[in-house]
């Protein structure tokens, strides 16, 4: 009798497992100024059906942004309906803490990325909850529709096998990549 109720329950608990799986990811709205001081709402603001968002979690992670960055920027130069945005995703913060994280984030990034580079100061575990982000020990590299709807992801630096992963989901996405030759990016000082 009991292994017929384990086994009920656990055939209940794994049909509210697929029904929970089965649900869209869908990017929280978040609003705050880019690095360049303008308002953007995304994804309200997303211009373009297939969009990249690079969610990094640490201001040491910089280095791999840069190097997923000049992909993007790549990516970009072939299929210029594909856009995309840089989230630091940070906990609240007041003023002051604000204020000097987004001048240290100005000061280490290249300005042609600051109108797409976006801090958002957020409830970060609530956030990750939503968007399916288990850790921030890595970089998140998403593609989301016009809606915001995730519709693939990786994680971690840009390897040749994550690059071929994101660019086939953009891909089936409806763009059209070429492969990304293999010097993806300067190599950064020691």
């Amino acid at each position: 009798m009991r292994s017929l109720i384990a086994r009920i329950l656990l055939l209940a608990f794994a049909a509210v497992m697929a029904v929970h799986a089965a649900e869209p990811v869908i990017l929280p709205k978040v609003s705050f100024d880019n690095l360049s001081k303008d308002r953007v709402t995304l994804p309200a603001d997303f211009h373009g059906d297939r969009n990249l968002l690079l969610l990094y979690f640490d201001l040491t992670q910089q280095g791999e942004i840069d190097d997923w960055n000049t992909i993007i920027d790549r990516w970009r130069a072939s299929d210029a309906s594909l856009t995309s945005y840089t989230l630091l995703v940070s906990s609240q913060k007041n003023f002051l803490s604000r204020w000097w994280q987004n001048a240290s984030m100005r000061s280490a990034s290249d300005s042609s990325h600051w109108p797409t580079t976006l801090p958002v100061y957020v409830d970060k575990r609530a956030f990750e909850r939503k968007l399916g982000i288990a850790s921030e020990k890595q970089v998140v590299l998403l593609l989301a529709d016009r809606q915001g709807r995730v519709l693939g992801r990786v994680t971690g630096p840009s390897t040749e096998d994550s690059r071929n992963a994101m660019r086939t989901a953009l891909n089936a996405a409806g763009a059209h990549l070429i492969a990304v030759p293999a010097q993806q990016a300067t190599p950064r000082p020691q």
